[in-house]
Protein backbone atom coordinates (compact mmCIF):
# COMPACT_ATOMS: atom_id res chain seq x y z
CA UNK A 1 0.00 0.00 0.00
CA UNK A 2 2.85 2.39 0.77
CA UNK A 3 4.12 2.04 -2.81
CA UNK A 4 0.65 2.78 -4.15
CA UNK A 5 0.37 5.91 -2.00
CA UNK A 6 3.75 7.14 -3.20
CA UNK A 7 2.75 6.46 -6.80
CA UNK A 8 -0.51 8.36 -6.25
CA UNK A 9 1.38 11.36 -4.87
CA UNK A 10 3.75 11.30 -7.86
CA UNK A 11 0.83 11.19 -10.30
CA UNK A 12 -0.99 14.08 -8.60
CA UNK A 13 2.16 16.18 -8.47
CA UNK A 14 3.01 15.39 -12.11
CA UNK A 15 -0.47 16.40 -13.28
CA UNK A 16 -0.27 19.61 -11.23
CA UNK A 17 3.16 20.57 -12.62
CA UNK A 18 2.15 19.73 -16.19
CA UNK A 19 -1.02 21.82 -15.89
CA UNK A 20 0.97 24.73 -14.43
CA UNK A 21 3.43 24.49 -17.34
CA UNK A 22 0.90 24.05 -20.16
CA UNK A 23 -1.59 26.82 -19.40
CA UNK A 24 0.89 29.73 -20.02
CA UNK A 25 1.46 28.29 -23.51
CA UNK A 26 -2.31 28.20 -24.05
CA UNK A 27 -2.49 31.81 -22.88
CA UNK A 28 0.09 32.83 -25.46
CA UNK A 29 -1.85 31.22 -28.29
CA UNK A 30 -5.23 32.52 -27.14
CA UNK A 31 -3.92 36.06 -26.62
CA UNK A 32 -2.20 35.96 -29.98
CA UNK A 33 -5.41 34.91 -31.72
CA UNK A 34 -7.38 37.40 -29.57
CA UNK A 35 -9.87 34.75 -28.45
CA UNK A 36 -11.52 36.38 -25.46
CA UNK A 37 -14.57 35.92 -23.30
CA UNK A 38 -15.95 39.45 -23.53
CA UNK A 39 -17.87 41.02 -20.61
CA UNK A 40 -21.50 42.06 -20.93
CA UNK A 41 -24.93 40.51 -20.76
CA UNK A 42 -25.00 37.80 -18.09
CA UNK A 43 -21.20 37.82 -17.79
CA UNK A 44 -20.03 39.80 -14.79
CA UNK A 45 -16.28 39.96 -15.36
CA UNK A 46 -14.98 43.41 -16.27
CA UNK A 47 -12.24 42.77 -18.83
CA UNK A 48 -11.68 40.66 -21.94
CA UNK A 49 -10.37 37.39 -20.51
CA UNK A 50 -8.93 34.41 -22.40
CA UNK A 51 -11.02 31.25 -22.25
CA UNK A 52 -10.33 27.57 -23.00
CA UNK A 53 -8.21 26.94 -19.90
CA UNK A 54 -9.83 23.51 -19.93
CA UNK A 55 -7.33 22.55 -22.65
CA UNK A 56 -4.63 22.50 -19.97
CA UNK A 57 -6.76 20.37 -17.64
CA UNK A 58 -7.60 17.93 -20.43
CA UNK A 59 -4.05 17.65 -21.74
CA UNK A 60 -2.57 17.13 -18.26
CA UNK A 61 -5.18 14.54 -17.27
CA UNK A 62 -5.02 12.50 -20.48
CA UNK A 63 -1.22 12.43 -20.67
CA UNK A 64 -0.62 11.39 -17.05
CA UNK A 65 -3.60 9.00 -16.93
CA UNK A 66 -2.10 7.02 -19.81
CA UNK A 67 0.56 5.74 -17.39
CA UNK A 68 -2.08 4.11 -15.18
CA UNK A 69 -3.85 1.93 -17.77
CA UNK A 70 -3.33 -1.82 -17.46
CA UNK A 71 -3.55 -4.09 -20.48
CA UNK A 72 -6.64 -5.78 -19.07
CA UNK A 73 -8.42 -2.42 -18.88
CA UNK A 74 -7.47 -1.17 -22.34
CA UNK A 75 -10.81 -2.14 -23.91
CA UNK A 76 -12.94 -0.12 -21.50
CA UNK A 77 -10.38 2.71 -21.21
CA UNK A 78 -10.45 3.45 -24.94
CA UNK A 79 -14.21 4.04 -24.84
CA UNK A 80 -13.99 6.19 -21.72
CA UNK A 81 -11.30 8.35 -23.28
CA UNK A 82 -13.31 8.50 -26.51
CA UNK A 83 -16.18 10.07 -24.55
CA UNK A 84 -13.84 12.56 -22.89
CA UNK A 85 -12.28 13.50 -26.24
CA UNK A 86 -15.74 13.91 -27.79
CA UNK A 87 -16.81 16.31 -25.04
CA UNK A 88 -13.48 18.11 -25.16
CA UNK A 89 -13.92 18.97 -28.84
CA UNK A 90 -17.58 19.83 -28.25
CA UNK A 91 -16.54 22.34 -25.60
CA UNK A 92 -13.65 23.63 -27.70
CA UNK A 93 -15.92 24.23 -30.67
CA UNK A 94 -18.46 25.99 -28.43
CA UNK A 95 -15.77 28.27 -26.97
CA UNK A 96 -14.63 29.25 -30.47
CA UNK A 97 -18.02 29.38 -32.21
CA UNK A 98 -21.27 28.75 -30.30
CA UNK A 99 -22.81 25.31 -30.81
CA UNK A 100 -26.59 24.91 -30.81
CA UNK A 101 -27.90 23.66 -27.47
CA UNK A 102 -29.60 20.68 -29.13
CA UNK A 103 -26.35 19.57 -30.76
CA UNK A 104 -24.47 19.88 -27.45
CA UNK A 105 -27.09 17.78 -25.69
CA UNK A 106 -26.97 15.11 -28.39
CA UNK A 107 -23.17 14.85 -28.15
CA UNK A 108 -23.36 14.66 -24.36
CA UNK A 109 -25.97 11.91 -24.57
CA UNK A 110 -23.72 10.03 -27.01
CA UNK A 111 -20.73 10.30 -24.66
CA UNK A 112 -22.82 9.11 -21.70
CA UNK A 113 -24.35 6.26 -23.70
CA UNK A 114 -20.90 5.05 -24.80
CA UNK A 115 -19.54 4.65 -21.27
CA UNK A 116 -22.81 3.15 -20.03
CA UNK A 117 -22.72 0.58 -22.82
CA UNK A 118 -19.03 -0.26 -23.18
CA UNK A 119 -17.48 0.72 -19.83
CA UNK A 120 -20.35 -0.70 -17.77
CA UNK A 121 -20.53 2.53 -15.74
CA UNK A 122 -24.23 2.30 -15.00
CA UNK A 123 -26.72 3.04 -12.26
CA UNK A 124 -28.60 -0.25 -11.94
CA UNK A 125 -30.44 0.05 -8.62
CA UNK A 126 -31.41 2.48 -5.88
CA UNK A 127 -28.35 1.37 -3.84
CA UNK A 128 -28.73 2.64 -0.27
CA UNK A 129 -32.39 3.41 -1.03
CA UNK A 130 -32.98 -0.16 -2.19
CA UNK A 131 -35.50 -0.80 0.61
CA UNK A 132 -37.91 1.24 -1.53
CA UNK A 133 -37.49 -1.08 -4.50
CA UNK A 134 -35.11 -3.99 -4.07
CA UNK A 135 -34.79 -5.72 -7.48
CA UNK A 136 -32.09 -4.65 -9.91
CA UNK A 137 -33.31 -2.36 -12.66
CA UNK A 138 -33.92 -3.74 -16.15
CA UNK A 139 -31.17 -2.91 -18.62
CA UNK A 140 -33.17 -0.31 -20.56
CA UNK A 141 -33.96 1.64 -17.40
CA UNK A 142 -30.33 1.43 -16.25
CA UNK A 143 -29.11 2.84 -19.60
CA UNK A 144 -31.72 5.58 -19.68
CA UNK A 145 -31.25 6.78 -16.11
CA UNK A 146 -27.43 6.62 -16.31
CA UNK A 147 -27.43 8.70 -19.48
CA UNK A 148 -29.83 11.22 -17.96
CA UNK A 149 -27.82 11.44 -14.72
CA UNK A 150 -24.48 12.07 -16.46
CA UNK A 151 -25.90 14.68 -18.87
CA UNK A 152 -27.81 16.44 -16.07
CA UNK A 153 -24.81 16.56 -13.72
CA UNK A 154 -22.46 17.65 -16.53
CA UNK A 155 -24.72 20.58 -17.40
CA UNK A 156 -25.31 21.48 -13.75
CA UNK A 157 -21.55 21.74 -13.30
CA UNK A 158 -21.22 23.72 -16.54
CA UNK A 159 -23.75 26.30 -15.28
CA UNK A 160 -21.84 27.10 -12.07
CA UNK A 161 -18.76 28.17 -14.04
CA UNK A 162 -19.56 31.86 -13.69
CA UNK A 163 -17.19 33.05 -10.95
CA UNK A 164 -13.39 32.94 -10.78
CA UNK A 165 -12.29 29.67 -9.21
CA UNK A 166 -15.76 28.40 -8.26
CA UNK A 167 -16.21 25.41 -10.61
CA UNK A 168 -12.61 24.32 -10.09
CA UNK A 169 -12.94 24.53 -6.30
CA UNK A 170 -16.17 22.50 -6.20
CA UNK A 171 -14.63 19.84 -8.47
CA UNK A 172 -11.44 19.73 -6.39
CA UNK A 173 -13.37 19.09 -3.17
CA UNK A 174 -15.30 16.29 -4.89
CA UNK A 175 -12.28 14.50 -6.36
CA UNK A 176 -10.33 14.77 -3.09
CA UNK A 177 -13.13 12.96 -1.24
CA UNK A 178 -13.40 10.30 -3.97
CA UNK A 179 -9.63 9.87 -4.21
CA UNK A 180 -9.42 9.30 -0.47
CA UNK A 181 -12.31 6.83 -0.44
CA UNK A 182 -11.00 4.85 -3.44
CA UNK A 183 -7.50 4.70 -1.91
CA UNK A 184 -8.69 3.63 1.56
CA UNK A 185 -10.69 0.79 0.01
CA UNK A 186 -7.88 -0.32 -2.30
CA UNK A 187 -9.49 0.72 -5.60
CA UNK A 188 -6.22 2.24 -6.72
CA UNK A 189 -7.00 2.56 -10.43
CA UNK A 190 -9.85 4.95 -9.70
CA UNK A 191 -7.89 6.68 -6.94
CA UNK A 192 -5.16 7.40 -9.50
CA UNK A 193 -7.64 8.81 -12.04
CA UNK A 194 -9.36 11.06 -9.49
CA UNK A 195 -6.00 12.18 -8.10
CA UNK A 196 -4.71 13.04 -11.57
CA UNK A 197 -7.85 15.04 -12.33
CA UNK A 198 -7.48 16.84 -8.99
CA UNK A 199 -3.85 17.73 -9.73
CA UNK A 200 -4.78 19.01 -13.21
CA UNK A 201 -7.57 21.19 -11.82
CA UNK A 202 -5.34 22.60 -9.07
CA UNK A 203 -2.80 23.64 -11.70
CA UNK A 204 -5.57 25.42 -13.60
CA UNK A 205 -6.85 27.09 -10.41
CA UNK A 206 -3.48 28.79 -10.00
CA UNK A 207 -4.37 30.87 -13.08
CA UNK A 208 -8.14 30.95 -12.53
CA UNK A 209 -8.14 32.36 -8.99
CA UNK A 210 -9.38 35.93 -8.66
CA UNK A 211 -8.45 37.89 -10.66
CA UNK A 212 -8.60 35.15 -13.27
CA UNK A 213 -6.02 35.21 -16.04
CA UNK A 214 -7.91 32.53 -17.96
CA UNK A 215 -11.35 30.90 -17.78
CA UNK A 216 -12.16 27.21 -17.91
CA UNK A 217 -14.69 27.57 -20.71
CA UNK A 218 -16.93 24.75 -21.93
CA UNK A 219 -13.68 23.06 -22.97
CA UNK A 220 -13.02 22.36 -19.30
CA UNK A 221 -16.42 22.39 -17.63
CA UNK A 222 -17.87 19.65 -19.87
CA UNK A 223 -15.02 17.18 -19.35
CA UNK A 224 -14.73 17.89 -15.61
CA UNK A 225 -18.49 17.61 -15.07
CA UNK A 226 -18.57 14.40 -17.12
CA UNK A 227 -15.61 12.93 -15.22
CA UNK A 228 -17.05 13.77 -11.79
CA UNK A 229 -20.50 12.37 -12.59
CA UNK A 230 -19.08 9.13 -13.99
CA UNK A 231 -16.77 8.67 -10.98
CA UNK A 232 -19.74 9.16 -8.66
CA UNK A 233 -21.46 6.24 -10.42
CA UNK A 234 -18.31 4.13 -10.04
CA UNK A 235 -18.35 4.97 -6.33
CA UNK A 236 -21.97 3.81 -6.04
CA UNK A 237 -21.17 0.49 -7.73
CA UNK A 238 -18.00 -0.23 -5.74
CA UNK A 239 -19.46 0.88 -2.42
CA UNK A 240 -21.42 -2.36 -2.10
CA UNK A 241 -18.23 -4.44 -2.05
CA UNK A 242 -15.93 -1.97 -0.26
CA UNK A 243 -14.29 -2.71 3.07
CA UNK A 244 -15.20 0.75 4.38
CA UNK A 245 -18.55 1.26 2.71
CA UNK A 246 -20.77 4.31 3.12
CA UNK A 247 -24.22 3.43 4.46
CA UNK A 248 -25.97 6.44 2.94
CA UNK A 249 -24.18 6.36 -0.42
CA UNK A 250 -26.91 8.15 -2.41
CA UNK A 251 -26.97 10.97 0.14
CA UNK A 252 -23.18 11.33 -0.22
CA UNK A 253 -23.63 11.82 -3.97
CA UNK A 254 -26.07 14.65 -3.24
CA UNK A 255 -23.66 16.18 -0.72
CA UNK A 256 -20.61 16.08 -3.00
CA UNK A 257 -22.54 17.71 -5.85
CA UNK A 258 -24.80 19.76 -3.60
CA UNK A 259 -24.11 23.24 -4.98
CA UNK A 260 -24.55 22.43 -8.71
CA UNK A 261 -27.64 20.31 -7.97
CA UNK A 262 -29.30 22.78 -5.63
CA UNK A 263 -28.46 25.84 -7.74
CA UNK A 264 -29.83 24.38 -10.97
CA UNK A 265 -33.02 23.07 -9.29
CA UNK A 266 -33.56 26.46 -7.66
CA UNK A 267 -33.01 28.36 -10.93
CA UNK A 268 -35.30 26.03 -12.91
CA UNK A 269 -38.04 26.46 -10.30
CA UNK A 270 -37.77 30.27 -10.36
CA UNK A 271 -37.82 30.37 -14.16
CA UNK A 272 -40.89 28.14 -14.37
CA UNK A 273 -42.54 30.22 -11.65
CA UNK A 274 -42.03 33.26 -13.89
CA UNK A 275 -43.54 31.26 -16.78
CA UNK A 276 -40.25 31.16 -18.66
CA UNK A 277 -38.28 28.31 -20.17
CA UNK A 278 -36.04 26.58 -17.57
CA UNK A 279 -33.19 27.01 -20.07
CA UNK A 280 -33.69 30.76 -20.58
CA UNK A 281 -30.63 32.89 -19.64
CA UNK A 282 -30.78 35.13 -16.58
CA UNK A 283 -28.82 36.16 -13.48
CA UNK A 284 -30.60 34.02 -10.91
CA UNK A 285 -27.68 31.72 -10.00
CA UNK A 286 -26.64 32.01 -6.37
CA UNK A 287 -23.05 33.01 -7.17
CA UNK A 288 -24.31 35.82 -9.43
CA UNK A 289 -26.66 37.09 -6.72
CA UNK A 290 -23.80 37.10 -4.21
CA UNK A 291 -21.71 39.10 -6.68
CA UNK A 292 -24.51 41.64 -7.06
CA UNK A 293 -24.65 42.35 -3.34
CA UNK A 294 -20.99 43.32 -3.41
CA UNK A 295 -18.95 40.19 -2.65
CA UNK A 296 -15.76 39.71 -4.66
CA UNK A 297 -15.14 36.58 -6.76
CA UNK A 298 -12.72 35.04 -4.27
CA UNK A 299 -15.09 35.74 -1.36
CA UNK A 300 -17.94 33.96 -3.14
CA UNK A 301 -15.77 30.98 -4.01
CA UNK A 302 -14.45 30.65 -0.46
CA UNK A 303 -17.96 31.05 0.99
CA UNK A 304 -19.56 28.39 -1.22
CA UNK A 305 -16.56 26.08 -0.83
CA UNK A 306 -16.67 26.50 2.96
CA UNK A 307 -20.38 25.67 3.22
CA UNK A 308 -19.90 22.68 0.89
CA UNK A 309 -17.08 21.45 3.13
CA UNK A 310 -19.22 21.92 6.25
CA UNK A 311 -22.02 19.87 4.69
CA UNK A 312 -19.58 17.04 3.90
CA UNK A 313 -18.44 17.04 7.55
CA UNK A 314 -22.08 17.04 8.68
CA UNK A 315 -22.83 14.10 6.39
CA UNK A 316 -20.04 11.94 7.80
CA UNK A 317 -21.15 12.73 11.35
CA UNK A 318 -24.73 11.70 10.52
CA UNK A 319 -23.49 8.63 8.66
CA UNK A 320 -21.37 7.58 11.66
CA UNK A 321 -24.52 7.80 13.80
CA UNK A 322 -26.15 5.35 11.32
CA UNK A 323 -29.20 7.53 10.84
CA UNK A 324 -31.86 6.65 8.30
CA UNK A 325 -31.10 8.07 4.85
CA UNK A 326 -34.34 10.04 4.79
CA UNK A 327 -33.18 11.86 7.92
CA UNK A 328 -29.85 12.61 6.25
CA UNK A 329 -31.63 13.91 3.14
CA UNK A 330 -33.90 16.03 5.34
CA UNK A 331 -30.84 17.57 6.98
CA UNK A 332 -29.28 18.32 3.58
CA UNK A 333 -32.47 19.94 2.27
CA UNK A 334 -32.90 21.96 5.49
CA UNK A 335 -29.31 23.12 5.22
CA UNK A 336 -29.87 24.33 1.64
CA UNK A 337 -33.17 26.04 2.50
CA UNK A 338 -31.52 27.84 5.42
CA UNK A 339 -28.71 29.14 3.20
CA UNK A 340 -31.23 30.23 0.57
CA UNK A 341 -33.26 32.08 3.23
CA UNK A 342 -30.13 33.83 4.52
CA UNK A 343 -29.15 34.82 0.97
CA UNK A 344 -32.53 36.35 0.11
CA UNK A 345 -32.69 38.12 3.47
CA UNK A 346 -29.30 39.66 2.75
CA UNK A 347 -30.44 40.72 -0.74
CA UNK A 348 -33.62 42.32 0.65
CA UNK A 349 -31.63 44.19 3.32
CA UNK A 350 -29.18 45.37 0.69
CA UNK A 351 -31.99 46.56 -1.59
CA UNK A 352 -33.77 48.45 1.20
CA UNK A 353 -30.56 50.16 2.29
CA UNK A 354 -30.34 51.82 -1.16
CA UNK A 355 -26.57 51.56 -1.13
CA UNK A 356 -25.15 51.76 -4.69
CA UNK A 357 -24.01 48.37 -5.94
CA UNK A 358 -20.42 47.86 -6.98
CA UNK A 359 -21.52 46.72 -10.39
CA UNK A 360 -23.66 49.77 -10.95
CA UNK A 361 -27.40 50.27 -10.98
CA UNK A 362 -29.50 47.20 -11.74
CA UNK A 363 -31.56 47.42 -14.90
CA UNK A 364 -35.22 46.79 -14.16
CA UNK A 365 -35.38 44.50 -17.15
CA UNK A 366 -32.87 42.12 -15.61
CA UNK A 367 -34.25 38.98 -14.01
CA UNK A 368 -32.87 39.40 -10.54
Amino acid sequence: MNNQIIYLIILVFSAFVLSIAVIPQILKVVLGKQIFDAPGGRKIHKNNTPSMGGIGVFFSFILIAMFTIHESEMFMAQYYYFSLVLLFFTGLRDDLLPVKSLHKFLLQFLAAFVIAGFCEIRIDSLYSLSFLYEPQWPEWLSFAFTTFFIVAMTNAFNLIDGIDGLAGTIATILVIVLTTWFAVNGFWQYAFLCGIMGGSILGFLYYNWCPARIFMGDTGSLIIGFFCSSMLIVFLNLNEEATYSIDNSVALIAVLFVYPIYDIMRVFYLRLKRKKSPFSPDKLHIHLLLRRIGLEHYQITILIGFFSFLLIILFFILNALRLNEFIVFSMIVSYCILLNFMLHRKINMFTKSKIPMKLGRVDKKQNI
